[in-house]
């Protein structure tokens, strides 16, 4: 036994067993010859493995075509064509969703957010990302595709709005990022091994004022400090890259634009907290970024930035890639936690907190992409210099992942505390010709609606928390006068209802009965106490679930009612 009892270390390559089971498997899903193999080999039970794979959107038990195609559903690619583009497929392939060829060539799958929200409809073609899929390419498509192997990973990044501040400063928009350093690459690292003692390390990010740049906004100091003061000597960093809101891509474009930002923040947070290992948790769906940061850790051993000796200094520190496989939910970091140790990705309760018990039982920070690329600018130019842009409770930096309807879609860098209008017209060109503003969804889906009296609403973690919201990553989807609002919370709704781990009843049961309650609205149409209901079931479901998944349906139902309720009423009816 390894940490926490029960928990093996051979466990931790039950996901990546079955991946690799599946992908060898020519019709692309796990056999029960298979499940029973995996078993054997790490010595756990068939029913454990099977109750595994059967998590993972991204396994199946079922037998697939040679080709998979997956559709982003998200609201973001819904509003650039989506639903043509999988009615187009659908009619051509004569299959509905979840159906293959009786050839066997092709199946048709949906799919949760790709993160190509600013590049719409998106969809996968086997594990490569194809993006601006039109209904007129969908006849070459598939005769290309048919009979032909499966090409590999392609790197779409998405657009960069707006002249970089910082972290944009150092993606490469073009050429390998790998091998493309920025001159002052691993420059922050190096002063901190060298220079600085690891109780400095955090002041000097405590004095940033370094907020999370993945949820709430927890300070970053303060977890730190956490896994610190548990006075352990085998501590654990984490890289939550299981970006899987919809319409959040910034992410996206930093692990596969600037991963040696990535990579370095990794290895400044594991001098501080005194770790020795890494593991960069990423979503399944993103295989080019996984091929980027397999290639891109290759190079920082070269360098001497990860290994025995980090930067020359007496400091070892080395990380490994762990792929997911298709559950949103593991972007809470409990349940990235218990996936990491290869099982379902249930919540966990807290506390302890994962920074005092954690991976095996070990100590273990966990920060977003973002938090970490962020590192590597304070111990470079210092924590004073950090703070001139921003706000004085919300500091630096953020990126801002825009889609929807604007004329220039992609992801910007702005100072914390923007207003909301200003980004959308400075950064991202306002809204297209002759459309008027209806509102925002601020934060994803786990996010609020705010209309268009709140332009002026400055984006920090305080002011939308006052107003019952979060920045969360930063999503920003700009809605205009056309758009079916009762139709974009019933997707929204299904999207919590399809990810919901199951684990508690509140989320379980509460996020299928919004989604019926939502579709008998857009159906049928509804009334005031209608809308009441959702918003009190809503309000049951915030207080009781055990994770962050079933307590975001609130901020969002609530703004819609309080804010859109006349508009609900009269479009309540499917037109």
């Amino acid at each position: 036994m390894d940490g926490r009892p029960g928990v093996r270390a051979s466990d931790i390559r039950l996901l990546e067993r079955l991946t690799e089971a599946q992908r060898r498997d020519p019709q692309h899903h796990l056999t029960d010859d298979a499940l029973r193999t995996v078993a054997g080999d790490l010595d756990v039970g068939v029913g454990f493995v099977r109750g595994v794979a059967t998590f993972y959107s991204m396994l199946s038990e079922r037998p697939r075509g040679r080709h998979v195609l997956r559709v982003c559903e998200s609201p973001p690619c819904r509003m650039a064509g989506g639903d043509d583009l999988l009615a187009t497929l659908c009619e051509h392939l004569a299959l509905r969703p979840g159906e293959t060829t009786p050839d066997g060539e092709f199946t048709l799958e949906l799919s949760s957010c790709l993160g190509a929200c600013d590049q719409g409809p998106a969809m996968l073609v086997d594990d490569g990302l194809m993006v601006g899929v039109r209904v007129e390419d969908i006849d070459r498509l598939l005769a290309e595709t048919r009979g032909s192997p499966w090409l590999g990973p392609t790197r779409q990044l998405p657009r960069i709005l707006g002249e970089p501040l910082r972290l944009l400063a150092g993606v490469a928009t073009s050429g390998d990022p790998v091998h493309r350093l920025p001159i002052d690459a691993y420059r922050g690292l190096a002063h901190a091994v060298t220079k600085m003692c690891p109780e400095e390390v955090v002041a000097s990010v405590r004095d940033a004022g370094l907020r999370g740049r993945g949820g709430a906004g927890f300070p970053t100091a303060r977890k730190w400090q956490a896994a610190r003061d548990t006075d352990s000597t085998d501590c654990l960093v984490v890289c939550n890259a299981d970006e899987g809101e919809p319409g959040t891509f910034k992410d996206r474009l930093l692990l596969e634009g600037a991963p040696h930002l990535v990579i370095e923040g990794m290895a400044i947070a594991g001098y501080a907290v005194g770790a020795s290992r890494g593991l960069i948790y990423l979503r399944g769906e993103y295989t080019a970024a996984a091929d980027v940061l397999n290639r891109a850790l290759q190079e920082a051993r070269r360098v001497g930035c990860l290994g025995a000796s980090v930067a020359g200094a007496e400091f070892a520190f080395d990380i490994d890639l762990v792929l997911g496989a298709g559950a949103y939910v593991c972007g809470e970091e409990t349940s990235l936690i218990e996936s990491l140790e290869g099982k379902r990705g249930f919540p966990r309760l807290r506390p302890p907190y994962p920074a005092e018990v954690g991976f095996l039982g070990r100590p273990t920070v966990v920060n977003n992409v973002e938090t970490l690329a962020n590192l590597p600018s304070i111990l470079g130019c210092g924590a004073a210099s950090y703070r001139k842009l921003g706000t004085e409770t919300s500091p630096g930096t953020k990126l801002y992942s825009i889609s929807g309807s604007v004329a220039h879609p992609g992801v910007a860098e702005a100072e914390m505390g923007i207003p909301l209008g200003r980004l959308i017209d400075e950064y991202a060109g306002g809204l297209p010709k002759e459309q008027e503003y209806l509102g925002a969804l601020v934060g994803g889906a786990a996010g609020l609606l705010l209309d268009r009296g709140m332009l002026d609403v400055p984006l920090d973690y305080d002011v939308l928390a006052s107003r019952g919201g979060v920045l969360g990553s930063g999503a920003i989807l700009a809605l205009d006068q056309r758009c079916d609002l009762p139709r974009l919370l019933r997707d929204l709704l299904h999207f919590f209802a399809h990810e919901s781990c199951g684990q508690c009843v509140p989320c379980r049961v509460g996020t299928i009965r919004l989604e019926e309650q939502m579709s008998r609205f857009v159906d049928q149409g509804g009334d005031r106490g209608d809308l009441d209901l959702l918003v009190e079931t809503a309000r049951l479901m915030k207080a009781t679930s055990l994770c962050p998944l079933g307590q975001s349906c609130h901020p969002l139902l609530e703004s819609a009612v309080r804010l859109f309720a006349p508009r609900l009423l009269q479009g309540g009816v499917a037109r």
